[in-house]
């Protein structure tokens, strides 16, 4: 299989990972992006997104399971804390970007054109729909160690005693509130994209004042990115 936009062949990726599908195929529709469907006159069920929806719940479970296990005086809360910052969108894109798999991903040339290969929400799917693609040809254990070594670097920074949760509005409000300054506000300046992958921008300002702006596939993870530019300007300031 070929793709529109440019990509490297399925086989060298198994070689990186250091895996040997019996069912290449299920790689290749892992890395399969619907854009590429649709330019190519394949069906829905061809793209990742089958992949992704099965890899959400295999990642979830794994890491809740080396979470639960590392941190025995640990509550629910602080569980639930660091749970969802290693499983958020950005950080398992971080780890697809670590991994090299956006050179793999099949993508429609419209769609590339955009830039749609460096996005944390493309990434962050293929990361999800790969851990699919492993635990249904390789088993589970063979996904339980992919995950945690991919993952590796943020579990250990996770379930250190200093660990702080990833929360940039959350930081920015209180640098703010700390300066006697308005609770910082976030409005939608634009957005774009097809329903199935719409893209947002956001700007957060304090009265008056526009202190960043972010963009992401919904209004929270840009509102996220927006926080996180204000607070990089604020520290330069």
């Amino acid at each position: 299989m070929s793709s529109p936009g440019a990509h490297r062949p399925a086989a060298e990726l198994e070689q990186a990972l250091g895996l040997s599908f019996r069912d290449r195929g299920l790689l290749i529709q892992a890395l399969t992006h619907r854009s590429y469907v649709n330019e190519t006159g394949g069906s829905d069920t061809d793209s990742y997104e089958r992949l992704e929806f099965l890899g959400d719940v295999v990642v979830r479970l794994i890491v809740s399971e080396e979470l639960f296990r590392r941190l025995p005086e640990c509550d629910e809360g602080g569980l639930t804390r660091r749970w969802t910052t290693l499983l958020s969108q950005r950080a398992l894109a971080a780890a697809a970007r670590d991994l090299g798999l956006a050179e793999y991903i099949l993508l429609g040339r419209g769609f590339e054109a955009s830039g749609g290969r460096s996005g944390d929400a493309v990434l962050g799917d293929v990361m999800e729909s790969v851990i699919a693609a492993i635990y249904l040809d390789q088993g589970n254990t063979a996904a339980c160690d992919f995950v945690l070594r991919a993952l590796e670097a943020s579990l250990d920074a996770a379930c250190r005693p200093d660990w702080r949760p990833d929360n940039p509005k959350a930081e920015l409000q209180e640098l703010l509130q700390g300066q006697g300054k308005p609770t910082p506000g976030y409005r939608v300046v634009a957005s774009s994209g097809p329903s199935h992958q719409p893209s947002f921008e956001v700007e957060v300002a304090t009265g008056e004042q526009v202190l960043g702006s972010g963009a992401g596939s919904s209004k929270s993870a840009a509102e996220v990115a927006a926080a996180r530019a204000a607070l990089a300007a604020l520290s330069e300031g």
